[in-house]
């Protein structure tokens, strides 16, 4: 799906590490605009509030972990552990600034599942996948 060139994803940390991150960043209110539509589309909406946002949350930590996968196939476990703590450190900051300095524990509950499905999925973009069919 994403083919990237050697020398592009073995060239630049820091450009891999910018890229992951601003696809994680990306990727979580696109996630969140798709839950509010179904939501929204739904005879209770606030009943599944919850359930939607954090599906959401966890969708797009997955899809960022096959991304962060891909691009760094070496080490690929403490690179998207780094994207996922910086995520989810600017949305601990973002929750900060909102709610003048208090934090539910169900918010760092959430943190907590998407730093491990992001490190966790990029086990499945990080595998090298076979080929079928010719065999040089």
């Amino acid at each position: 799906m994403f083919k990237i060139n050697r020398s592009k994803r073995d060239g630049s940390a820091a450009g891999g590490f910018l890229f992951c991150f601003g696809i994680s960043a990306l990727l979580i209110p696109v996630f969140s605009l798709i839950a509010t539509v179904i939501v929204g589309g739904l005879d209770d909406p606030t009943k599944h509030i919850g359930i939607f946002s954090l599906c959401a949350l966890l969708l797009s930590a997955l899809c960022s972990g096959i991304i962060c996968g891909r691009v760094k196939q070496d080490g690929a476990v403490r690179f998207s552990a780094l994207v996922a703590l910086s995520v989810v450190l600017i949305m601990l900051l973002i929750n900060l600034i909102i709610s003048g300095g208090k934090i539910s524990g169900g918010a760092f509950m959430n943190y907590g599942c998407y730093m491990g499905v992001l490190t966790m999925s990029s086990l499945l973009g990080g595998r090298n996948m076979r080929r079928r069919g010719h065999r040089h």
